[in-house]
């Protein structure tokens, strides 16, 4: 069995720029961004409303191109591939939660979970299991037959984060998972996302709550566009911890 590189970049931005022509403007999203991210990391990217984090966001999520620079996705560069190729790249090196869910409504939990296997090689029967599993390890064994009206905020993001990760991809990618949600049940998702990430998924949550950043392991911020900040914490803040001393 091959051992991992763990310092490889899973994720690596060079000299990435994003512009929309909006009319006779041209306006510079992102200008300039270089980072990169190692495989087993739990990043929060910060920022302002108009700070340019979604644009990097929908970049780092192969929803988009740079118009200038390159972006290399477990080794990838994306800024490369033809809208087929960046489609199968997405399906199978990255899961998304959202911070309105985005789950069908008249669809069970379980069902909601196994929509990403759905175009896969697996059978009906080996979905299921794996679906199952996956909720299971959310917290949602009992949940499963449930409609997203049948459960709380907190269960339908547990839900959601089932579904990022059920087709095993390489990393998570969280926009503002906790938005929607009150600090108790926020603190509950980050305690997920931790413990993952203890297990070994690569996770980036993109957040404009220094509150939820604080439970990341690096912080890196954007200021108009650009990246002013790369900062990694000597010890993350502990959701779990947090919980045990909440009411």
């Amino acid at each position: 069995m091959n051992t991992p590189d763990l310092d490889k970049p899973l994720i690596k931005a060079v000299g990435i720029s994003k512009d929309y022509v909006i009319g006779d403007n041209v306006v510079h999203a992102l200008s300039d961004v270089h980072f990169s991210i190692i495989k087993g990391e739990l990043v929060a990217i910060m920022g302002p409303s108009g700070s340019g984090k979604t644009t990097l966001m929908n970049l780092l999520g192969c929803l988009d191109t740079p118009t200038r620079g390159q972006y290399y996705l477990d080794g990838i560069n994306v800024s490369e591939l033809t809208p087929d190729d960046l489609a199968a790249t997405r399906s199978s090196k990255l899961g998304f939660v959202f911070q309105s869910f985005n789950l069908l409504a008249r669809t069970s939990a379980l069902s909601n979970v196994q929509l990403p296997l759905l175009y896969s090689r697996i059978d009906k029967i080996q979905r299921r299991s794996k679906a199952e599993k996956t909720l299971t390890d959310v917290g949602l064994s009992d949940r499963v037959d449930h409609h997203p009206s049948q459960l709380s905020g907190g269960q339908q993001q547990r839900v959601a984060i089932a579904r990022a990760l059920v087709s095993e991809p390489e990393v998570i990618l969280a926009d503002e998972p906790t938005g929607a949600l009150d600090t108790r049940t926020g603190v509950e998702i980050m305690s997920i996302f931790q413990r993952l990430n203890d297990e070994g998924m690569s996770v980036i949550i993109v957040t404009h709550e220094a509150d939820v950043a604080r439970f990341a392991k690096r912080i890196i911020r954007f200021q108009d566009g650009r990246l002013t900040s790369d900062e990694t914490l000597q010890e993350r803040v502990s959701a779990s911890e947090m919980l045990s001393k909440m009411p």
